[in-house]
């Protein structure tokens, strides 16, 4: 069976950036809002920043490198975003 897709495709402004229209639930809009005021920027760039954050991750993970957080002596590794 063929669905129709009603997603508007992402359209380029002015600039060539790329506009897109997302959902949040309530707590994941809270967070973006959240990082946001934490970091003195848009909403757009923490979602830019986050985004390149996950993409740094990911490629060095694919080359074997480990995501480490420490704080003093403890030590914790992210396995999975």
């Amino acid at each position: 069976m063929k669905t129709e897709n009603t997603t508007p495709p992402a359209e380029a402004t002015g600039s060539g950036m790329k506009r897109i229209t997302a959902d949040f639930s309530p707590e994941a809009y809270q967070v973006l809002t959240d990082t946001a005021t934490q970091m003195s920027i848009s909403k757009a760039e923490a979602l830019r920043k986050a985004l390149g954050l996950i993409f740094f991750v990911l490629r060095h993970q694919k080359d074997g490198w480990s995501l480490i957080l420490e704080k003093g002596d403890k030590r914790k590794e992210i396995v999975t975003l």
